[in-house]
This record gives structure tokens, sequence and C-alpha cells, in this order.
């Protein structure tokens, strides 16, 4: 089997397992925060998906690489100079940066999650598109990835909102409903006459 055959298995591998991971943390973080708290379970499969889409973007890095070494060798002009792969260069490389502040702690889960999802979904759009011979103006497909950040992380964000609203709704209802009635009463008033 021809060598590149490989590294392209293993930048489809890397997509796979970050678009996979990416999603799984968003849908498990949401239902995480729905009660307002991570518990020692949520927070073991958060780090378990976490190192997921950490090996998938190890792949994706190694592998990138490795396909742009491969376009020089063979003077590949067209997809040296194509624009959608630069673009999909700039996106992975924020998706790098967001994993170390990640790892760091210099930004929320919260926020970084999200950029994490759109970033990964973005980057696999952009190769579906380029293997089927859909490519565009860097600067557009940086400027439609921006607005997908933003809109993405909103919509997550009242996602988010609404399951954690629900849950407590649901969890006031249940508290009322446990609670046994409230049978006491007032204390007959002493009206004997003292003689």
């Amino acid at each position: 089997m021809d060598w590149y055959v490989l590294v392209i298995m293993m930048h489809l591998a890397g997509t796979i397992l970050g678009v996979g991971g990416a999603t799984f943390i968003e849908i498990n973080l949401t239902k995480a925060l729905a009660d307002g708290k991570v518990d020692r379970v949520e927070g073991g499969f958060l780090k378990s998906t976490f190192t997921v889409v950490r090996v998938g973007l190890l792949l994706t890095l190694i592998s990138g690489a490795l396909i742009l070494v491969h376009a020089v060798a063979e003077n590949n002009g067209s997809l040296l100079l194509g624009e959608n792969l630069w673009a999909k260069i700039t996106i992975i490389g924020i998706l790098t940066v967001n994993a170390l502040l990640l790892q760091a702690h210099l930004i929320n889960l919260y926020w970084g999650s999200a950029l994490s999802f759109v970033s990964w979904w973005g980057a696999a759009v952009i190769g579906t598109l380029s293997s089927r011979g859909v490519y565009a103006d860097y600067w557009a497909i940086i400027a439609v990835y921006l607005a997908a950040l933003v809109i993405g992380a909103w919509v997550l964000h009242q996602i988010r909102t609404l399951v954690t609203a629900h849950a407590q709704a649901a969890a006031t209802e249940s508290a009322h409903e446990q609670s046994p009635p409230d049978t006491a009463k007032d204390p007959p008033s002493d009206h004997s006459e003292h003689h």
C-alpha cells in the first residue's frame, strides 16, 4: 500500500475522532451542566472524550504536515495554492490554540468546547467540499467560519440555557411532589375558665 494512502487514512481518522469527540463533549457537557454542576462520573467522561479529541487533533496535524510534504515533493501547485487548504489550516491552527488554552485553563470550558465543536465541523465541511471539487475564496471561507462561530456559540448557549431551565423546573416539581403535605394545625385555644 502506498504510504500516501496511509497518510490520507490517518487524516480521515483524525477528523472523525475530532468531530465525533467534540460533538460528544458538547452533548454531555450540556447534560452535565443541566443541574448546575459536573459530578465525578460526568467529569471523568468529559476528560476521556477530551483525550479522544486531542488524539484526533494530533493525527490531523501529523497527517496534514505529511500531505504538505507530499505536495511539495510532487510539485502539486494546485493543492499548495488552494485557498480551501489554507482556510482549513487556519481553522486547525485555531483548534490547536484552543486546545492549548483549555489545557492551561486559560479559556472557559463553556466557550472553549463551543469553539472546538464549530471549528471541527468547519474543518470537516471544508475537507468534504474540497474532495468534491468545490472551492471558494480564502477570506470568504474565513468570514463564513467566523459567522458560524458566533451563531454556533449563541445557539449552543441557548440550548444549554433551555436544558438547564427545564432540568431545574423538573427538579423543583419533583421536590414539591415528594415533600409531605403540611398537616400541622394550630393548637386549640384554651378557653377553659379557671375557678
